[in-house]
């Protein structure tokens, strides 16, 4: 029988229900009151006890996902676990605002800078597990979250699952589901090859930005998005065929986008490339060429000063956009460290992420041997940079200032 629980109810001894905000077929999601925190949390509960293998993966996927992340667009994990009765729990930020499907409408475009804004900072939640080589797989609105004061969270990461590998738990969902996520934001790749990269989450942001900015989907020109919506709400195969056949409309077709910035037209048309390996490869690029988008061409001041100290003594400044940055010797590295010092540097030494002002970046080192260092210290897992803090990779010291 599915657990069910109403304002006033306590579970587990100190949880206090507050408010239900959601319930799907899976998990609900409660507003609790829980004794040892000082603000409102979150509770996401299974409804049933887990007992099947497919239950439990989805939960601990997830979970284990989730636990991992520290940039400030995806929601933070206090704690979790698998309870006497059968139920998995999460406690999470309890977010105050609506998911994007229900903030906007998509009946009318949004102004540029607004929608650009949006999507910029989903593809910097999405950044930091893509570089772990986790892909969200179901990125949609009702997957986006619009915080009251304008910050976006990423939310779901049930269906995620490793591309490359890595020990995330559960077997490819791909196996047991003909399609992986929701039709109408699904990749051509998944009637092709079914394997999802995380260009394939690159792809479903970058229909979502064409929707925002002009109300009409990427495939049907002189329809609004919501008359196609409605008309294939019974028919989610026609979804499939168009991702899969159907040319994408320019999106400076469309009245009110042709004086849409170059820049951001490119982009978005990459973006939505039939072919996976001529999109942006990851959202950390994608956010990348919006950060610069909404800074030089729409008027957004979001950049801080990125100091590069050399070994020799010498002091580069570049302007620093909000977006994800590999720090290297690699020639894919948007921090770029030059040849004659690589044989202290890895190809990729260090991610260093940023969600812009008045956030702090986050530096990741990739492999935590001590070699990274902030202020001296060696540090072996992601650290949230404070204002004046150095980083040393190998002989180059790094400062950002804002």
């Amino acid at each position: 029988m599915a657990l069910v629980l109403q304002p006033g109810d306590v579970y587990a001894g100190n949880i206090k229900i507050l408010r239900v905000l959601g319930s799907g077929a899976f998990a609900s999601v409660y507003k609790v009151e829980v004794r040892g925190y000082d603000k409102p949390l979150a509770l996401k509960l299974t409804r049933e006890p887990v007992t099947s293998g497919d239950q439990a993966q989805r939960a601990l996927r997830e979970i284990t996902i989730l636990r991992s992340l520290t940039n400030p667009h995806v929601v933070r994990t206090f704690d979790c676990g698998l309870r006497p009765d059968g139920h998995v729990y999460m406690l999470m930020d309890y977010l105050e605002g609506q998911t994007l499907n229900t903030w906007h409408k998509f009946d009318q475009p949004l102004h540029p800078a607004q929608a650009v804004t949006i999507v910029h900072q989903a593809c910097l939640g999405l950044a930091e597990p893509h570089a772990q080589g986790i892909v969200h797989r179901d990125v949609k609105p009702e997957n986006i979250f619009v915080q009251d004061n304008g910050q976006i969270k990423v939310l779901d990461f049930g269906l995620a699952r490793s591309w490359d590998g890595k020990s995330v738990i559960g077997m490819n969902a791909t196996q047991i589901h003909m399609v992986v996520g929701t039709p109408h934001y699904c990749q051509p790749e998944q009637l092709k090859t079914r394997v999802l990269s995380p260009a394939s989450d690159v792809y479903s942001l970058a229909t979502i930005l064409y929707e925002l900015l002009s109300a009409r989907s990427p495939f049907h020109g002189d329809r609004p998005l919501n008359a196609v919506r409605e008309e294939y709400r019974e028919k989610p195969v026609r979804w499939l065929h168009a991702h899969a056949s159907m040319p994408v409309v320019p999106i400076d077709k469309h009245e009110g986008c042709e004086t849409l910035p170059r820049t951001l037209v490119k982009g978005l048309m990459a973006s939505l490339d039939k072919e996976p390996e001529r999109r942006p490869h990851d959202a950390g690029v994608l956010a990348n060429i919006l950060g610069e988008v909404l800074h030089r061409e729409l008027g957004i001041p979001v950049a801080a000063t990125l100091r590069l100290r050399w070994p020799e003594g010498g002091v580069e400044e570049r302007m620093f956009l909000p977006g994800s940055y590999r720090i290297g010797s690699g020639e894919r590295c948007e921090i770029m460290l030059p040849d004659h010092h690589s044989q202290h540097i890895r190809r990729v030494h260090a991610v260093l992420e940023w969600s812009g002002i008045p956030n702090h970046p986050f530096l990741r080192p990739i492999i935590g041997d001590g070699s990274v260092r902030v202020n001296d210290m060696p540090v072996q897992r992601p650290v949230e940079l404070e204002e004046n803090d150095k980083i040393w990779v190998g002989p180059y010291e790094i400062s950002i200032v804002t």
